[in-house]
Order: structure tokens, then sequence, then C-alpha cells
């Protein structure tokens, strides 16, 4: 062939060797100009791509950003604003899904495409290059990066959904808090996809540009040396273009969010490098935005922290204040009773003693609420008799129930453990709550009260606790909200029984926080019945210590014989009324009695007599109780192991434990019962 046409040249004039060469060069220049066409369009598209995955990125980010801010604001336009940024990444989504099928719609995907946000203009060299090239190895891992991204964000939506359900539902802000975890780690995971999206893209980039090169560079040979200085020139530029790009980039995925690109040109590179600054500037105002939120998020919860500490201060100097004169009011009330006295001035002091009780009792919830709102209710689960402890809790109520001429009746399952582990306190408190609510509302009848198993299995029991009562009932359009703080079933009902509507939110939140439910059946004037179910660990009786199990009895004085006899106590009370009243209560029991208003005066006193056993106020000007304590532990002369009682109207968790902890013997809380007081005391002295 280049025989053939060189003979045929050798027989042409000049001209038409000129005129062939002109031909021959024009047409390499056509050749040129049209691969120029060619490689700018591809570059171009290229380009469009990842300003394409920049606005998908971004998009992405902002709906991130819009639902984490939902969470806290619990404002309907944050959650569109996320709707309206998932858009962009659906409408890819689209596209992508399109052109997987044998036969694409090319219509569809481009609709997808613009859905996504990018230019109308861009669109169709966008798919070309995606048809072109879909066998390269760089698109391959593009795409791939690209479908695991699209995976992962469409997780958003259920999630969000579930979120905005949580939201509107009122839900706690720990399980809004366990979705957010779950949005952040969805997050970093894309992150990392969007960075190997880009870095495959660069790459591919960068093979595209190689090809493009060599093409030129061939051709460029061929028309002169000023094509080959214009080519390389040109592919100076755009190498600096895109490593500019491809650096800031990185600079990005590193977390220098203070990145910019240098622009040197104004076209389609340029124009790329325009957008990545611009994306920067935006994600770096968002992520300072986020950090000053944060901030202000850190300071709001220091704020709440402090107040609930003020709340849980002011309520605990509150009870104290309250419960020192009712220690007196009380004490001195049963020792009247006790007294020779008509029939109308103990009915008086009987009237004295129910409104004191009544007044601990508000006191208590107020304190019981207050924890449970603050989150600092700790339930223990320690081995316990589970009939002795139901027994004991109805005979603390059959007495109001004898008042009230009520049946008070109780069954108990036989095929019950005998030892469960759980919070018998607690258990004690919730049945005592609803005992006590079934026979203040019922005039007439009887109150049943029923303890059956439910199912047990080789580690645990369940066990239903009901209490039923023939009393005004509750009206159904009232049920709803019983369990609810400060409610009762009707206006007369708090003029007529009066109490705080405390009671029955405490029982159903300390049944919930034990993992049980509670559920009311009720009818007005038929009665109402409580329900409600707990889990127990069973116990066996063998694993329990010696004696552990078993009952301390106090062995009450015999008439004419005083307990109290030849023992001398020392009473540490800065409060002379309450000193006076121990002073009495003990007198009754032929105790001897010296008294200390404070901790200074009881260790001269310690020092300088001998005591059997010390009541110790926690609460005293100049030295506290628990300075005294630690001091008298600490002495090297007299009775350093001397037992010690203390006698506080403080009610705070950790009081007991500190108490012990410092080397007290024993705890007694104000208002306090002489039967109690007597109990701890002898068993003291028992073992001394």
């Amino acid at each position: 062939m280049i025989t053939f046409l060189q003979k045929k040249l050798s027989d042409v004039s000049i001209s038409r060797k000129l005129y062939f060469t002109i031909a021959v060069m024009a047409l390499l220049i056509t050749i040129e100009l049209c691969t120029l066409f060619f490689a700018i369009t591809t570059l171009s598209s290229v380009r469009s791509y990842v300003e394409g995955e920049g606005l998908w990125s971004k998009a992405q980010k902002d709906a991130v950003l819009n639902l984490r801010i939902y969470a806290y604001s619990h404002d309907e336009k944050d959650y569109a604003a996320f709707q309206q940024f998932m858009k962009v990444p659906l409408g890819d989504s689209k596209t992508r899904k399109e052109l997987l099928k044998p036969n694409p719609d090319m219509s569809v995907a481009r609709q997808g495409l613009i859905i996504g946000r990018n230019h109308p203009d861009d669109v169709d060299g966008m798919l070309k290059l995606l048809i072109r090239f879909h066998d390269v190895s760089y698109l391959k891992r593009a795409f791939t990066a690209w479908t695991a991204a699209e995976m992962e964000v469409t997780q958003l939506i259920p999630i969000s959904e579930r979120l905005h359900k949580l939201v509107t539902g009122n839900a706690p802000q720990a399980e809004i808090n366990a979705l957010l975890i779950q949005i952040n780690n969805m997050n970093k995971r894309v992150t990392v996809l969007e960075d190997e999206f880009s870095f495959t893209l660069g790459d591919g980039a960068r093979w595209l540009e190689g090809i493009v090169l060599r093409l030129l560079l061939c051709l460029s040979l061929t028309i002169g040396t000023s094509s080959i200085i214009v080519t390389i020139s040109v592919s100076r530029n755009i190498q600096r273009s895109i490593n500019a790009i491809i650096e800031g980039a990185a600079q990005i995925s590193k977390g220098i969010f203070t990145t910019r690109v240098k622009v040197y040109s104004k076209d389609e590179i340029g124009a790329l490098a325009t957008s990545f600054n611009q994306m920067t500037n935006t994600l770096e105002c968002n992520i300072r935005e986020l950090k000053e939120t944060e901030e202000k998020l850190k300071q709001e919860k220091k704020k709440a922290e402090s107040s609930e500490k003020v709340k849980q201060l002011f309520l605990a100097n509150m009870s104290h204040e309250i419960r020192t004169p009712m220690n007196a009011i009380l004490g001195f009330t049963r020792l009247l009773q006790e007294s020779d006295i008509d029939e109308e001035q103990r009915k008086y002091i009987d009237i004295i003693l129910q409104s004191g009780d009544n007044l601990l009792v508000i006191i208590n919830d107020i304190l019981d609420f207050s924890k449970i709102e603050a989150g600092k209710v700790v339930f223990e689960i320690m081995p316990f008799h589970l009939v002795d402890n139901i027994n004991s809790t109805i005979d603390l109520q059959a007495v109001k129930a004898e008042q009230k001429k009520i049946k008070l009746n109780v069954h108990i399952d036989e095929k019950l453990p005998v030892m469960v582990q759980g919070d018998s306190v607690r258990l004690t408190q919730i049945m005592l709550n609803l005992i006590s609510n079934a026979i203040k509302f019922t005039e007439e009848g009887e109150v049943n009260v029923s303890v059956t198993e439910v199912k047990q299995n080789k580690n645990d029991v369940v066990i239903q606790f009901s209490v039923k009562d023939t009393g005004i009932g509750i009206p159904l359009e009232k049920q709803s909200k019983i369990f609810e703080i400060f409610e009762q079933a009707t206006t007369s009902t708090v003029r007529k029984f009066g109490g705080t509507g405390l009671g029955l939110s405490i029982v159903k939140q300390l049944v919930e926080l034990q993992g049980g439910r509670i559920t009311l059946k009720s009818k007005l004037g038929v009665g109402s019945e409580f329900c409600f179910r707990l889990r127990f660990l069973k116990q066996n009786i063998e694993d329990i210590p010696a004696g552990q199990h078993q009952k301390t009895i106090p062995v009450p004085s015999v008439e004419g014989i005083k307990i109290g006899a030849g023992k001398r106590i020392l009473v540490v009370e800065d409060n002379p009324i309450n000193s006076l009243l121990v002073l009495k209560v003990l007198k009754r029991q032929g105790y001897e009695t010296d008294v200390a208003e404070n901790g200074k005066i009881a260790l001269d006193k310690y020092h300088t007599n001998k005591y059997d056993i010390i009541l110790m106020d926690l609460q005293m000007p100049e030295m506290d109780g628990y300075e005294a304590t630690v001091n008298i532990r600490r002495s090297s002369t007299g009775n350093s192991n001397i037992p010690i009682i203390a006698m506080t109207a403080h009610t705070i968790k950790g009081e007991y434990e500190r108490c012990m902890e410092i080397g007290m013997n024993n705890f007694i809380s104000k208002p306090f019962r002489a039967d109690d007081l007597y109990e701890k005391i002898d068993s003291l002295l028992t073992l001394a």
C-alpha cells in the first residue's frame, strides 16, 4: 500500500502533493480536533460526575444534619428539610438502577440525574460517559462504591420514619439518642464510601488523561513541534488543576476543612475548582455551627444538672426540717396516748397521729417521685421471704381495715417459691400503696389481695399481684389518666378522701422500672382492681447463710421489769425538744441517760464517763455526728468499739451507707417509733 501511494504521489504534480499533504494534515488536524473534542467532552463529563458527587455528598450531609437537628428541635420544618435533601441521592439512585437494566430507558435515567441537581447541559455527557466506559475498571469500582453508599443512605429513610414516630409520640430522649447513634455510624460509613468514589473517579480521570495525552502526542508529532508544545501546555494546565482538586479532596478527607484549591482558569476544571471551594465553605460553616450547637448543648446540660442538684438538695432539706418537728409531735403524742387519759382525749390524740402519719406519707411520696423523675432509683436484688413479706404488708393495713369494718382478705398461691431474689422494700411500697388506696376508697364491703404464680422456669418466676376492692370505682374517662402525676378520679374524691395524686404514679413507675406492667379494671360504684406482674429470681434456702433468712423478734419487757435497767446511754442531740422526747422514751424502759448538745460535748463526755451505747444525731453545730463518730472510732482511750446508732431526719439515698462506712452500727430515721428504737438498742447491747 505504501509503495502504491509512493508511486501514485510520484506521478502527481508538486501542487497535488502539497494539496495531498495539506489534505492529510487537514485530516490529521480534523482527527486531532475530534480527539480534542472527545477529550474535552469526556473530561467535562468527569467534572460533572465530580461535581455531582459533591452535590450528592453535600445533600447527604445536609440531610443527616437536619435529621439530627430535628431529633432535638422537634420542628417539622427540619424533618421536611431532611426529606428535601434526600431527593438528591434518591434521584441519582434512580439513574443508577435504570442503567443496570438490559435495555435502560435513557429518559428515565436523564430525569434521575436532573433530580439529583445535576445541570441539564451536563446530563447527556454523563450518560454517554457511563455507556462508553462501563467496562473500565475505574468506573466499575466507582459504581460499586456508589451502590454501597446508596444502600447505606437508603437506611436513613426507615430510620427517619422511626425517629419521626418517636418525636411525634413524645418518646424518651434516650430512645431518640439511640437512633442518632445509628445515624452517626451510617454517616461515617458513607463518608468512607464517598472518599473511595472520589479517589476512584480521580484515578479514572488520570487514566483517561493518559490515553488522551498519548494519542495527542502521536498525532502532534506528525504536524510539528508547535502542536506538541500546545498539547503539552494544555495537558499541564489540565493536570495542574486536576491535581489541585485531588489534593484538596485528600485534605478534606483528613478533616482539614480550611483547605481551598487554587483556580488556574475559568474553564470547566476551573469551574469544578470553584464549586469545590464553595462546597468546602459550606461544609466548614456547617461544622462550625455543629460545634457551636454542641457547646451550647453541653452548657444547657450543665445548667440542667445544676438545677436538678439544687432541687434534690432543697427536697432533702425540706424533708429534714419537716421530719425534725414531726418527730417531736408524733413522739410526744404517742407518749401521751399511753398515759392515763379519757376517751375523748384519746380520740383527739388518734386524730393527731393519723394526720401526722398522712403528712409523712405525703413527704415520702414527694421524695420518691423526685428520685424517680431524676432517674436515681436503684433496685436492690436481695433474697427475701416472699410470703412473709406479703403477710407483713397485710398486717400493716389490717388495723385500718378493721377500723372501717372492711374485710381484708388475702389469697397466696401455694405454688409460690418460699424465697426469691428482688427488691422487697419496693414491693412492700407498691403493695402498701395499692392496699391503702383500696381501703381508703371503700366505704363498705371488702378488699381482696391475691398473689399467684403466672409462670416459672429454672432461674426465675413471674408473679401476679392483684388488689381488688368494692369501693367507689373510677369513671371510664378517668381511667387512662389515673396513673398520671397529681391525677385523681374526680374533684369530689379529693375533697372527700384527700391525697396528692402521686401514689399511683409512683407505683406505675416503680413497676415499669422493674420490667413489669400495671393494669386497671374499674366500674363506677362497683369497685376497682389493680394488677401488676413482676419477675423475681428464684432463691434456694440452702444457698443463704444460716440465720440470714430468720426474722429478729424483739423480746418485750416483762411487766414490772424494764429492759433498760442498769444500761447507760449517751444521747447526742442539739434539738432540745427531740432530746427531751428521746429521754422520755428511754426512761420508760429504765435506761440511764446523759445528754450532749453537739459532737464536741459528746467527745468530752465519752472520755470522762462510761456508756453502754450512744444515740448520735448527724446534723449539729460545732461538730456533727459524722466527725464525732470518726473521732470515737480512732480514739486510743475508752471503749472505741462502743455501739453507735445514727438518729437523723435525713432520708436521702446513701445516708445509711455513709453512716455504716464511718463505723456506726445501726440507723434510725425520724420520726421514729419507740418499739423500733428499743429493738435496735437491745439487739446491739445483746451482741456487745
